[in-house]
Protein backbone atom coordinates (compact mmCIF):
# COMPACT_ATOMS: atom_id res chain seq x y z
CA UNK A 1 0.00 0.00 0.00
CA UNK A 2 1.40 3.73 -1.11
CA UNK A 3 1.72 6.06 1.41
CA UNK A 4 -1.41 7.98 0.44
CA UNK A 5 -3.72 5.07 0.70
CA UNK A 6 -2.83 4.02 4.34
CA UNK A 7 -3.59 7.01 5.48
CA UNK A 8 -6.96 7.18 3.68
CA UNK A 9 -7.81 3.75 5.02
CA UNK A 10 -6.81 5.48 8.64
CA UNK A 11 -9.20 8.32 8.23
CA UNK A 12 -11.53 5.95 7.35
CA UNK A 13 -11.26 3.82 10.31
CA UNK A 14 -11.12 6.81 12.50
CA UNK A 15 -14.03 7.94 11.60
CA UNK A 16 -15.86 4.26 11.15
CA UNK A 17 -14.73 4.30 15.22
CA UNK A 18 -15.65 8.29 15.79
CA UNK A 19 -19.44 6.72 14.23
CA UNK A 20 -19.43 3.30 15.84
CA UNK A 21 -18.87 4.37 19.43
CA UNK A 22 -21.88 6.45 20.56
CA UNK A 23 -23.81 3.93 18.95
CA UNK A 24 -22.58 0.89 20.90
CA UNK A 25 -23.45 3.19 24.30
CA UNK A 26 -26.25 4.59 23.00
CA UNK A 27 -27.70 0.74 23.00
CA UNK A 28 -25.81 -0.15 25.78
CA UNK A 29 -28.11 2.62 27.80
CA UNK A 30 -30.87 1.73 26.27
CA UNK A 31 -30.74 -2.27 27.51
CA UNK A 32 -29.93 -0.93 30.85
CA UNK A 33 -33.07 1.14 30.82
CA UNK A 34 -35.06 -2.02 30.10
CA UNK A 35 -34.03 -3.37 33.79
CA UNK A 36 -35.96 -0.28 35.15
CA UNK A 37 -39.54 -0.26 36.80
CA UNK A 38 -42.07 -0.27 34.87
CA UNK A 39 -42.93 3.47 34.18
CA UNK A 40 -39.65 4.49 33.95
CA UNK A 41 -38.62 1.94 31.37
CA UNK A 42 -39.99 3.77 29.14
CA UNK A 43 -37.35 6.26 28.80
CA UNK A 44 -35.06 3.75 27.00
CA UNK A 45 -37.59 4.73 23.92
CA UNK A 46 -35.10 7.29 23.31
CA UNK A 47 -31.56 5.95 23.59
CA UNK A 48 -33.07 3.52 21.13
CA UNK A 49 -34.22 5.40 18.41
CA UNK A 50 -31.22 7.51 18.59
CA UNK A 51 -29.24 4.63 17.86
CA UNK A 52 -31.71 3.73 14.58
CA UNK A 53 -30.75 7.40 13.68
CA UNK A 54 -27.14 6.42 13.79
CA UNK A 55 -27.32 3.64 12.76
CA UNK A 56 -28.76 4.62 9.56
CA UNK A 57 -26.35 6.78 9.23
CA UNK A 58 -23.60 4.71 10.02
CA UNK A 59 -24.49 2.48 7.24
CA UNK A 60 -24.99 5.62 4.72
CA UNK A 61 -21.32 6.16 5.56
CA UNK A 62 -20.13 2.53 5.08
CA UNK A 63 -22.72 2.52 1.77
CA UNK A 64 -19.38 2.82 -0.39
CA UNK A 65 -17.54 0.16 1.29
CA UNK A 66 -17.64 -4.01 1.20
CA UNK A 67 -20.90 -5.76 2.58
CA UNK A 68 -18.71 -7.56 5.45
CA UNK A 69 -18.39 -3.79 7.33
CA UNK A 70 -22.30 -3.58 7.02
CA UNK A 71 -22.97 -6.72 8.64
CA UNK A 72 -22.93 -5.32 12.33
CA UNK A 73 -24.73 -2.30 11.88
CA UNK A 74 -27.54 -4.47 10.44
CA UNK A 75 -27.46 -6.76 13.03
CA UNK A 76 -27.34 -3.75 15.18
CA UNK A 77 -30.64 -2.39 13.93
CA UNK A 78 -32.42 -5.99 14.19
CA UNK A 79 -31.18 -5.72 18.02
CA UNK A 80 -32.58 -2.34 18.63
CA UNK A 81 -35.97 -2.80 16.72
CA UNK A 82 -36.42 -5.98 18.74
CA UNK A 83 -35.63 -3.75 21.55
CA UNK A 84 -38.59 -1.45 20.81
CA UNK A 85 -40.64 -3.47 19.67
CA UNK A 86 -40.36 -4.69 23.29
CA UNK A 87 -40.99 -1.80 24.78
CA UNK A 88 -44.10 -1.23 22.32
CA UNK A 89 -45.62 -3.95 23.06
CA UNK A 90 -45.66 -3.06 26.84
CA UNK A 91 -46.90 0.33 26.28
CA UNK A 92 -49.76 -1.47 24.29
CA UNK A 93 -50.33 -3.82 27.20
CA UNK A 94 -49.07 -1.75 29.68
CA UNK A 95 -52.15 -2.49 32.96
CA UNK A 96 -51.88 -6.16 32.41
CA UNK A 97 -47.86 -5.71 32.01
CA UNK A 98 -47.70 -3.79 34.97
CA UNK A 99 -49.99 -6.16 37.05
CA UNK A 100 -47.89 -9.01 36.85
CA UNK A 101 -44.79 -6.66 37.77
CA UNK A 102 -46.08 -5.59 40.93
CA UNK A 103 -47.68 -9.06 41.71
CA UNK A 104 -43.94 -10.52 41.31
CA UNK A 105 -42.41 -8.04 43.09
CA UNK A 106 -44.98 -8.41 46.45
CA UNK A 107 -44.53 -12.39 46.17
CA UNK A 108 -42.42 -13.56 49.10
CA UNK A 109 -43.62 -17.33 48.66
CA UNK A 110 -43.42 -19.98 45.65
CA UNK A 111 -47.30 -20.00 45.78
CA UNK A 112 -47.46 -16.52 45.39
CA UNK A 113 -45.20 -16.56 42.72
CA UNK A 114 -46.96 -19.46 40.87
CA UNK A 115 -50.15 -17.22 41.41
CA UNK A 116 -48.52 -14.40 39.67
CA UNK A 117 -47.33 -16.73 36.87
CA UNK A 118 -50.69 -18.09 36.94
CA UNK A 119 -51.61 -13.96 36.25
CA UNK A 120 -49.24 -13.49 33.32
CA UNK A 121 -50.02 -16.97 31.82
CA UNK A 122 -54.06 -15.56 31.28
CA UNK A 123 -52.61 -13.93 28.48
CA UNK A 124 -52.94 -10.09 28.06
CA UNK A 125 -56.26 -10.48 26.28
CA UNK A 126 -57.51 -12.05 29.25
CA UNK A 127 -57.61 -15.37 27.81
CA UNK A 128 -55.79 -18.64 28.67
CA UNK A 129 -52.51 -19.34 26.92
CA UNK A 130 -51.89 -22.72 28.41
Amino acid sequence: MTEPQLEQEIAFAREKAKRTLPLALLVLLGLIAMYLPLPKRFIAFAPLLIAVVLTIRLLRFLSTRGGREKIWPAFTLVIVGMLLSTLALQLAFYDSWSAYEDCIAGAQTQQATADCVQLKDTGMLGLVVR
